[in-house]
Parts: C-alpha cells; structure tokens; sequence
C-alpha cells in the first residue's frame, strides 16, 4: 500500500492524469471496433522465451505480452507489468509484432484483473501463457499461436506422475485454478461493457519494484519465519513456478511470492494491518487524510 493518489489513464494517450475518469471517456470502444472508425496507435508484441524441450513431444515456452514497451505477464502473485521485460531476464527468445490496438496496457490490466487473481497460478492449467492467450484476444481479437502452449496441452492429457518427473517434482496443482477456462474468459471479455474500464480511479501501472538487481527484504512468510527480516536482491523471475527468486543475506536463494518481498528500507504492512492514511495532496486525496482502514494487500509499483 502506497500513500499515494489514485490516477486514471487516458486511452488516447495512455498516460496517467490524476483524479477519477472524466464523462467524455465512456464512449471507449470495445475490443471488436471496427478499426476504420479511428486509429489504433497501441503497439502490441508478443515476448516469448523457450524454456525447455521434450524431443518427439514438446517444447515448454514463456510469453508475455507488451503494449507500447510495457510487459505485461501473469505470475503466482498476479499481474505485473514493467518496462524491461523482467519475466524474460531481459532478453527473451524473440519478440513478434503482433499489431496495433485501439486498448492500452492499462485497460487491458482492468479487464483481465479479475480473471487472473494472485494465488490463482498453476503451471499446466493457468499460467503465464493463459494470461497472453487472453490478453491478445483483448487487444486485437488475436489467439496465441498454439506452439506456445502445446507442452500445457499435452500436460492436461498426461498423467501426474509423468508431469512430477520432467519438473523434478517441482509441480503441484492448484485447487483455485481447478475450474479455470481460457474461451470461458474469453466469452467473458467478448460480453464487457467498454464503460467499466472506464469507470472509477485507477493508478498506472507505473515502475515495478521487483526487478532484476532490486534490493528487497522478506517479510510475511508463516512457514519459514526464520527468513523474515533477512534482505537479499532480485536474482530473476522462475517462469515455471511464477515467483521470484532473491538471493538473501545468509546466502540462500528462494523463490518467494510477491507479497512475501519488499522494497529494502521500506515500512512493512501485512495484510490485516491497521493503518492511518495521510500526506495525500490532490483535492480527492485530502478527504481520506485521517482515515484508518486495514491493509487489503501490497502492490509492487512504485511512481
């Protein structure tokens, strides 16, 4: 939790203003505008990375989507976005132009929120390959190339037991994404109203404190409390488990969730935590100077 004014993005620019969206922005167009009634400037790419290869049967790849430079991609913790293609290590396998859309970053982080919840990660059900094929359809009523998910495929076909062996154990499914349906999002996405992405306050999605060389500490963890306090730096992002590893202070290194990292030398707040809000500055800020409320969650962007 950040004290800091909530913004809005205009879809036009993509840039965030401050306060709530203003009335002339509800007539945002749909995802299935007809392009001819005005111009899609939103560049959109697909970043995608081999990860490994079955000979005869399959090859297992990360992909992500960028908009305008931004990546965006679905992790154990949610979605994230940043400007350096953090997921990839930086340097993904290859990045394809995918084309141009009238919906920028921002809109598609509010339209896909919902559906791609921290917590929700499993990596043959839900994973970060869902989230792109998702996300494309968004922004340009495109499908990600099934090469990119064919290991998924073949994973929903195979037995546990072969799937605990080609990742050394390190898979485990997920109950929270047992009834997860890509085309049931979709369907979804093709029914949303353009105005509820244009409703409300909603901050950028800004800079991302989780990347690679960033200073962090532990904080939150139930099962391994001996690691709490302990700081370390962000080594890289695990696309197989959708976590974060960080290199701590007594030379481990972890693959921690999100909400278990903080910026070093930053106050930490759980969830559950009581708070005072204050210092906001905007006219709308300056009503809730003085609240209390309780932390609901921690989100790592920073302005």
């Amino acid at each position: 939790m950040h004290p800091s004014d909530t913004g809005a993005v205009d879809p036009r620019s993509g840039k965030v203003t401050s306060g709530c969206w203003p009335s002339h922005l509800s007539d945002v167009r749909p995802p299935d505008a007809d392009p001819a009634e005005g111009e899609a400037t939103n560049q959109v790419e697909l970043a995608t990375s081999l990860l490994f290869t079955i000979p005869g049967l399959a090859s297992a790849y990360h992909t992500s989507v960028v908009v305008n430079g931004e990546e965006f991609f679905f992790s154990d913790s949610g979605i994230f976005a940043n400007m350096t293609l953090t997921s990839h290590q930086g340097k993904p396998s290859e990045k394809l132009a995918m084309g141009l859309s009238h919906w920028t970053g921002q809109q598609l982080f509010r339209a896909l929120q919902e559906h791609f919840r921290p917590g929700t990660y499993d990596l043959i059900r839900k994973n970060c390959n869902s989230f792109s094929d998702c996300a494309l359809h968004f922004l340009l009523r495109k499908r990600l190339p099934s090469k990119y998910s064919a290991m998924e495929s073949m994973g929903q076909r195979t037995s546990l037991d072969l799937i605990h062996h080609f990742t050394n154990g390190a898979y485990q499914p997920n109950q929270a994404a047992a009834n997860f349906s890509t085309e049931t999002v979709i369907q979804q996405l093709d029914r949303l109203d353009p105005r509820t992405l244009a409703a409300g306050c909603t901050a950028g999605t800004g800079k991302n404190a989780l990347r690679i060389g960033a200073p962090v500490a532990v904080c939150g963890l139930k099962n391994a409390e001996h690691l709490n306090g302990l700081s370390g730096g962000i080594v890289g992002y695990n696309s197989v488990n959708g976590r974060w590893e960080a290199k701590l202070s007594n030379g481990d290194t972890k693959a921690l969730r999100a909400e278990n990292l903080r910026p070093e030398g930053e106050r930490v707040y759980l969830p559950g935590d009581q708070c005072r809000i204050h210092s906001l500055q905007s006219d709308a800020g300056k009503i809730l100077n003085g609240r209390v409320g309780e932390v609901n969650r921690y989100i790592h962007d920073v302005s």
